[in-house]
């Protein structure tokens, strides 16, 4: 995974180059064998083998090459530096064992570091300088190792370790590359610059196998690898209580960045665009620098790979046990609290310091960076956002409070295959083996409610669906929870709290996995798997001390994976033009036209909303919301059920594990507590007080957090109706921000769909109710003309008789309702009547004498209404008139058949004189040339409503 392509070049000893020693090596041999045969076929075979080896060593490509030296001299603020150049295309100048600081030996000896010393005369900087002290993992005897290990592991040590073995207390060196110009000269502008900070473990491995000729080639950065202090020199506290002594590795880096900052400019680089990139243990100790005061201004963008400071693996809370275990071992006694242990560990040799093993809980580190005050401090401030939610308030917030600077993280599919051996991975095992790996993995990362997240956990990564499990599914699901827990759900909520105070975030999913491999397909991506690829070592297939037979597919990831990441370490934003040095090898990986070179996805950003991140399989692809509901387990509710109750009366056995026997167990466990640890931060689950304004001008307290350890940190479910404005630091980039990211929240955007349906749907209502009202008022008054025509009047009286005030009383009856209008089914009496009648039509009041009621003469129905009957010739019925006698009048029934379906209509009035029974008829209508009144009009509308 992990490889150096760059071996030592040349210099004026004759062993400084492996090639070289290879050489001389087989001329040595050559003459011993002379002796017992023919010294002709003997010389000719020492011959051959020579030439075999000096071929290989001249031909095996870009890495193994015999590189000379720079024409150039750098001129470093302590002295002069001589580079080699490494031929590839275009050129990197290789700058290999920098010292950046005094070399840590004697009295320097868990001290912080001191700056270099200068020298006169210019330094040749050709070869790696020793690697720190460490003590390295143990496969001697590959059968035992498979017992500990992965297979894929086992066999990338054995390639991996041979490199680490020159160690020195005298470590501190950096490797700079600095590409070149096809013609070999310096980049007329300034280069961007990334640091890459080695992980595997914080007790061994170094910078010296990372490679970056080809990133720095491909992508035009400065590229820098740096060697710290490990283990028990590095991460030991041997100060007292609350003294920084300890976390030296954390500064030797912070001395790397204050070297860079005062000499990259001698390289051609620039200083104010500085990323820090780190995987597993190294990214932890990236994102630790980014919150530092110490490193404010030294540092710029910050990539974390599969690692953070929020792990449970990240961080040592009890530096005083790992200090007690160093003293019984040593024999340095004394008050841990009060006595400083560096005095006497300088007197100790060597070896018998890195002989010191500390029996750490499984999934939890031993010799590991922790709270110094000075380097790590405490947070002092509250949380930037004003939610209360549980991912943004929980203890290790303050490890997220870097928005000022651009952040980049990726993960893989399986971020724990480390954690289980070659025997587990092959076979799979049972619910009980697992039970006890995910008690064993509760124990040592929670304190309180233990039973309660074990018994969450287990039923939330269990396939319920399936009656009996399956040993690989069993198996599966224990690495789910193993790394969403200590590695995937930690990362996001980094990214997630570090979009929530307003930064500007990229989420990178490595899916891709190389097809010749010693994984399983079905684990997708393992830890460590990407880096390779972002690195850019597949461009030079075959070319490295770790030889690989890359597909086309893997070189076409490694060039796309190159590109985003040169460009965000050049500008910010993964996003920009193909690199015009992009494919630094041979034809058979260079596009042979423009057309070639693929186009990217727009790489979008991460936010708390949208959760966008860039999926990177063969093809990269954008996608959102990573394993939603499983890291809402991890945001949400495992932080809830670690809290220790309200009640401070609540012992702590009432959170612990019943079992305490082995065999309930998988590995070492740390013994549980009896009172509760002063080093873990919690709080009560109420809601956080609300701070008065004052006239003062202090700070409001801050709220405290949630939960209790840094590993309650985790995923993407974003806290309910939080929205975060953030401010643009590019205006020239809004637009497409505004294009891309969906700046708007979701609430928003639906707020405004609501209205805008709501507002269409009551202007339709309004303007049907409009056209309805029209077309009513229009058949109304085709009636009343088509009723004139034939009558000579619309209700009771012909033209010449009916006055204005008439008429329109009898149009406001046509176009209300009937069941608005005042009715009776039997007779109407005077003394129920008001004084006065209100016209509706006109405002005035008439007289009650007026009004003249007729008492009318209705039909007594013993069952029901006669039913409608039909006219001739019409679509409608008419409705039943009840003012009609029983056995009915063919010839009044056929009257009543008009063209009004409501308003029958009368006779014809006879020539001449009327007859006087008109005048005395019980009167639903009114004979010709009777007087016209308001009452009259009033009296017909309300029978004719009786018929109805």
């Amino acid at each position: 995974m992990n490889a150096q392509s760059t071996s030592p070049p040349p210099s004026s000893s004759s062993s400084s180059s492996p090639c070289v020693a290879v050489a001389v090596a087989a001329a040595t041999f050559a003459p011993s064998r002379s002796s017992t045969g023919s010294a002709s076929a003997f010389f000719c075979t020492a011959c051959l083998f020579l030439v075999t080896i000096l071929i290989s060593c001249t031909g095996a490509g870009s890495s193994l090459l015999v590189h000379k030296y720079s024409t150039r001299v750098v001129k470093t603020k302590y002295g002069a530096l001589r580079g080699v150049m490494i031929h590839i295309h275009p050129p990197v100048e290789a700058f290999l064992g920098v010292p950046y600081a005094t070399p840590p030996v004697g009295s320097l000896r868990y001290m912080p570091p001191v700056t270099p010393s200068i020298w006169k005369n210019t330094k040749l900087a050709d070869r790696f300088g020793a690697v720190c002290p460490q003590r390295l993992p143990d496969i001697g005897n590959r059968s035992e190792a498979l017992l500990e290990f992965p297979k894929a592991r086992l066999l990338y040590l054995e390639k991996l370790l041979p490199l680490l073995a020159n160690q020195s207390e005298d470590c501190l060196y950096l490797n700079i590359y600095v590409p070149r110009t096809a013609s070999g000269e310096e980049e007329p502008t300034k280069l961007p610059c990334l640091v890459y900070v080695h992980g595997e473990s914080y007790e061994w491995n170094s910078g010296n196998p990372y490679d970056g000729t080809v990133l720095a080639s491909s992508g035009r950065v400065i590229v820098v690898t740096i060697n710290f202090r490990l283990g028990v020199l590095g991460f030991l506290k041997t100060g007292t209580k609350g003294s920084a002594q300890g976390n030296f590795g954390l500064m030797d880096l912070v001395a790397g960045l204050h070297w860079l900052r005062e000499n990259l400019q001698a390289f051609g680089g620039d200083p104010e665009r500085v990323t820090l990139m780190g995987h597993g243990t190294g990214a932890a100790l990236v994102n630790f620098i980014s919150v530092s005061p110490v490193a404010k201004e030294l540092l710029h963008r910050v990539i974390l790979l599969s690692g953070s400071g929020l792990s449970p693996w990240a961080l040592q809370r009890d530096p005083l046990w790992v200090k007690r275990t160093v003293a019984k071992h040593t024999g340095c006694h004394g008050d841990l609290n009060e006595d400083d242990l560096a005095p006497c560990l300088r007197l100790k040799p060597l070896n018998f310091l890195l002989n010191i093993k500390v029996d750490t809980p499984r999934f939890l580190p031993g010799f590991a960076p922790f709270i110094d005050g000075t380097i790590l401090v405490n947070p002092n401030t509250p949380p930037r956002t004003t939610s209360t939610s549980t991912v943004a308030t929980s203890a290790g917030y303050e490890l997220a409070d870097f928005p000022e600077r651009d952040l980049l993280f990726g993960l893989t599919n399986t971020e724990s295959y480390l954690d289980l051996n070659a025997q587990d991975l092959e076979f799979g095992f049972n619910e009980t083996k697992r039970d006890r790996i995910l008690r064993t993995y509760v124990r040592n990362s929670y304190y309180f409610h233990l039973n309660e997240i074990f018994s969450t956990l287990k039923n939330e990564y269990t396939d319920w669906e399936r009656p009996s499990q399956n040993p690989l599914s069993v198996r599966d699901a224990t690495l789910d929870v193993l790394s969403d827990g200590h590695t995937v759900a930690p990362l996001i909520r980094v990214g997630y709290l570090h979009s929530l105070s307003g930064g500007k975030t990229f989420f990178l999913h490595f899916q891709h996995h190389s097809g010749e491999r010693d994984v399983p397909l079905r684990m997708g991506s393992v830890r460590g798997e990407d880096l390779p690829y972002i690195l850019g070592l597949p461009l030079i297939n075959g070319e490295t001390f770790f030889p690989h037979n890359y597909s086309h597919s893997d070189i076409a990831v490694s060039r796309t994976l190159v590109q985003y990441i040169s460009n965000f370490i050049a500008t910010g934003d993964p996003n920009g033009g193909a690199l015009p040095n992009a494919f630094p090898t041979d034809s058979k990986t260079t596009p042979q036209s423009e057309n070639d070179i693929p186009r990217l996805p727009y790489w979008d950003t991460y936010d708390t909303i949208n959760q966008f991140y860039l999926e990177m399989g063969n093809y990269p692809e954008r996608k959102d919301h990573y394993r939603g509901h499983k890291m809402s387990l991890w945001l949400n509710l495992i932080p809830q059920l670690h809290r220790p109750g309200e009640s401070d009366d609540i012992s702590m056995r009432h959170h612990h594990f019943q079992e305490e026997d082995d065999k309930y167990y998988d590995g070492s466990v740390r013994p549980q507590l009896k009172e509760r640890p002063s080093y873990v931060q919690y709080a009560n689950p109420g809601p956080p007080s609300v701070t008065k304004p004052t006239s003062t001008t202090s700070l409001p307290t801050p709220p405290p957090p949630k939960s209790d350890t840094a590993l309650q940190a985790t995923t993407t479910e974003c806290p309910p109706n939080t929205t975060i404005i953030m401010q643009t630091k590019n205006p020239n980039n809004l637009l497409r921000k505004l294009a891309s990211s969906h700046y708007q929240s979701y609430t928003t955007a639906l707020t405004v769909t609501i209205a805008v349906g709501c507002f269409l749907l009551l202007l339709n209502i309004f303007i049907f109710a409009g056209i309805y009202h029209q077309r009513g008022r229009g058949k109304c008054k085709k009636k009343q003309k088509e009723e004139m025509v034939e009558q000579g009047s619309c209700s009771t009286s012909s033209g010449e008789t009916y006055d204005q005030k008439a008429y329109e009383r009898q149009q406001y009856n046509c176009n209300k309702s009937p069941y608005h209008t005042m009715s009776r089914t039997s007779s109407f009496k005077r003394d129920s009547m008001p004084n006065f009648v209100v016209d509706y039509t006109s405002g005035d009041k008439i007289s009650s004498t007026e009004v003249q009621m007729t008492e009318l003469p209705l039909q007594e129905f013993n069952s029901s209404p006669p039913p409608a009957k039909r006219c001739e010739g019409s679509s409608y019925a008419l409705p039943p008139d009840v003012t009609a006698s029983t056995s009915g009048n063919p010839e009044q029934q056929s009257q009543s058949c008009g063209t009004s379906p409501t308003i029958p209509e009368p006779p014809p009035p006879p020539k001449g004189q009327p007859p006087a029974s008109a005048y005395n008829q019980p009167g639903i209508l009114r004979s010709h040339g009777v007087p016209t009144t308001p009452g009259t009009m009033k009296k017909r509308v309300q029978i004719q409503e009786i018929s109805v």
